[in-house]
């Protein structure tokens, strides 16, 4: 059974596991403490039996729940609630009598009540959390009654408080009423907090639902428009370039200046609407279908490609990838993109001269990617934005080309839809370097 389907139910009766073990613990520990070092007269000996019998309860519990996790969805809820009733209703019987064999109701101890009906009004409905808290005032009604009346017998706390209070009957009513208001209130106030809570919740799912689903149709109308876009670039490209061969006739030198310009600025124009065109479909692509390929041999196509650029810049690129990395899972074409992105964009920053480095290493469950250069930094302020779309660093010089901004937010976005993450580290004017890791099977992690 998949945690995320359940997860309040489930976190709830793991977690009041927990707890019993942790009280379990401290009351063994506190009733040697009270009996043995502060001399107080305490039943321990019916104490550490009930600890056992809670110890036997906290086991059942446990098996319960992997049992009911094993059923069908739609019987986990219900079941598992079930289950925390069982355990509230067995917890409040021992707390009972645990508070019986240490005082009864003069052991302050009885405020442990009011932890079980917080839960109760947390996790079940007004009538259940009022029900709960009904079957705790019984016991302790009945607590106080028998020991009135001696139909049981009374354990005095002696040396710890006066042992008479149990037969004055100021102390029993106005505890009495004390605990039955300050329950009424604790469990008004959780069932006010909790149900508060909830409403901004599914306010919250709503209003994210709402975004997500503005976020899928602007990246629909996107995907449409820009299409359009592309396909009349093309067609002035194709116009273009046919000015610039001079096939329709020879151009002079003004002609042929604003020709070459016109050229650029769509062939520019051309490589935003294409990179905006992929990104917006990786992003309305859910399903991606992965595959096995060799990770080094695609590496070293994109390695082999760049290496031209850099010895034209003379840039030293050196390169260092585990020779134990095997095959791992994943779409090739566009990790293959994402390696060239950031290696191109690497030598585009990096001034003639200087430095890229290409670290690929292998970890048991991932593979882990450095790619550093000595190139122009980026400002720390802006660092948490660089992978933005359309964001280009302020720094960039002027006589840099131009680029679309959107080659980061591409590159974040095949790491993401491979389970993977990517970080950025620079230093203005010294270095950046690009970390990434890719999991050497996605389809494994939840």
């Amino acid at each position: 059974m998949d945690a995320k389907l359940v997860p309040a139910h489930v976190l709830f009766a793991k977690w009041f596991i927990r707890i019993r073990w942790i009280a379990l613990f401290t009351l063994i520990i506190s009733t040697y403490v009270v009996k043995n070092f502060f001399k107080v007269s305490i039943q321990d000996i019916p104490i550490y039996y009930l600890s056992v019998i809670l110890f036997g309860f906290n086991c059942l519990h446990i098996f319960i729940l992997k049992v009911i996790l094993l059923k069908e969805l739609n019987k986990v809820i219900i079941r598992i609630k079930w289950d925390i009733h069982f355990q509230i209703i067995t917890d409040l019987i021992i707390l009972t009598l645990i508070l019986h064999f240490s005082g009864g109701i003069e052991n302050p101890m009885i405020i442990f009540f009011f932890l079980h009906m917080i839960i109760a009004s947390s996790i079940f409905s007004t009538f259940g959390s009022y029900l709960h808290t009904t079957f705790a005032f019984v016991l302790v009604a009945m607590l106080a009654f028998f020991e009135y009346y001696s139909i049981i017998p009374h354990c005095h706390l002696e040396g710890f408080i006066n042992p008479d209070l149990y037969q004055n009957k100021l102390f029993i009513y106005g505890s009495g009423f004390i605990f039955i208001s300050t329950s009424l209130l604790l469990v008004h106030l959780t069932h006010l907090i909790v149900s508060r809570s909830i409403k901004i919740e599914e306010n919250y799912v709503k209003t994210n639902d709402e975004l997500e689903k503005k976020d899928e149709l602007k990246n629909e109308y996107v995907l449409r428009v820009t299409h359009d876009i592309k396909g009349h670039l093309a067609a002035i490209l194709s116009c273009l370039d046919v000015i610039r061969s001079k096939i329709t006739g020879p151009l002079n030198d003004k002609q042929e200046e604003f020709v070459n310009r016109a050229f650029e600025r769509t062939e520019l124009l051309t490589d935003f609407v294409k990179a905006l065109l992929n990104l917006t479909k990786k992003r309305l692509k859910q399903d991606t279908e992965f595959e096995q390929f060799l990770l080094i041999e695609l590496i070293e196509k994109v390695v082999s490609s760049v290496q031209i650029l850099a010895k034209d810049k003379s840039i030293e690129f050196t390169v260092f990838i585990d020779n134990n990395i095997r095959t791992i899972t994943g779409d090739p074409f566009t990790i293959e993109e994402l390696y060239s992105n950031l290696l191109l964009n690497a030598i585009k920053y990096t001034p003639p001269k200087g430095r890229i480095e290409l670290s690929v290493r292998n970890r048991p469950d991932h593979i882990v990617t450095e790619i550093s250069d000595s190139g122009i930094g980026i400002p720390k302020e802006e660092i948490p934005k660089v992978f933005d779309e359309f964001y280009r660093a302020t720094n960039v010089p002027k006589d840099i080309r131009t680029g679309s901004g959107l080659g980061l937010s591409i590159v974040k976005q095949i790491v993401e839809n491979h389970k993977g993450r990517i970080w950025v580290n620079s230093e203005v004017g010294i270095w950046t370097k690009f970390t990434f890791t890719l999991p050497k099977n996605p389809n494994l992690i939840d």
